[in-house]
């Protein structure tokens, strides 16, 4: 009987020690709440504090939701603004944080390190139809394409992802970027927290109920991990960035950076 007992007791620590392990990418573009680029997005700015706690809101509702489905581990990646919104002392006690600069090649990946991704915070790519605060890594920046397809960050994170094997898996962010997920991921677990109500205005949800949605929907992909395949972009690689036009450059340029795999493409762009 004892042993019996002492087996019940082990089998949900078990359990969590075998569970899936989790990375959330973030970012801030993509939160409830948030659609002014010139008062919520840099520090100083006059709604940036609440911008941050709305972010943290979301991101342990996703943290949450991943340990409910029995996940062993959770790592955030703070992703705006060069890994400098997040605070340690805000997030999830059972999760753990990556921060700093330069961001790696690798986005921090590597084969069998964890078995899916979610977004929390995610914008569309530039130029997204009905996009929030829609960009790809920065204004300057028209278009990013992947073998010709084009990719925002969600297109990138994918498929650095895909050739390490790991899938995403969810995303929480305005409607454009869950349709970019979709469009990469048709199975994916997606929460629109926004949608774009106006040239720029949105319409939100409230943040409690976003927090609930992201809860379960992050709950509902931990628990389907398993039906999630990797986007595999095909080899090699041709790795394309279209700039927008500026003083400098009258009619913009173009930049090709090309690799065996897609990792060798993002070492040749960042130099790495």
């Amino acid at each position: 009987m004892i042993r019996s007992f002492l087996l019940l007791l082990i089998a949900p620590m078990l359990c969590m020690a075998d569970g899936p392990k989790i990375l959330i990418v973030t970012d801030l573009e993509g939160v409830g709440g948030v659609n002014n680029a010139e008062e919520q997005l840099l520090p100083g700015q006059r709604r940036y504090e609440e911008s941050r706690r709305l972010l943290t809101g979301e991101v342990n509702a996703a943290v949450e939701g991943a340990l409910q489905a029995g996940a062993s581990q959770v790592v955030i990646w703070d992703g705006h603004d060069g890994s400098r919104t997040l605070s340690i002392d805000q997030i999830h006690p059972r999760a753990q944080l990556i921060q700093g600069r330069p961001t790696p090649a690798d986005y921090y990946l590597k084969s069998q390190l964890y078995d899916g991704i979610l977004f929390v915070g995610q914008h569309a790519m530039s130029g997204a139809k009905d996009g929030v605060l829609a960009h790809s890594q920065s204004s300057s920046i028209q278009s990013i394409s992947i073998n010709g397809r084009p990719v925002g960050e969600i297109g990138q994170v994918a498929a650095i992802g895909g050739y390490f094997e790991i899938p995403v898996i969810m995303l929480a962010g305005d409607r454009a970027a869950c349709d970019e997920l979709l469009s990469l991921q048709p199975k994916a677990e997606t929460v629109a927290v926004k949608v774009l109500a106006g040239k720029a205005s949105t319409l939100s949800l409230s943040h409690a109920e976003a927090c609930s949605r992201i809860r379960r929907a992050a709950r509902n992909a931990v628990m389907r991990i398993r039906e999630f395949k990797p986007w595999k972009v095909a080899v090699p690689v041709e790795l394309k960035f279209v700039y927008k036009p500026d003083e400098n450059q009258p009619s913009g340029r173009t930049l090709l950076y090309s690799g065996a795999n897609v990792l060798e493409a993002y070492q040749g762009w960042l130099g790495k």
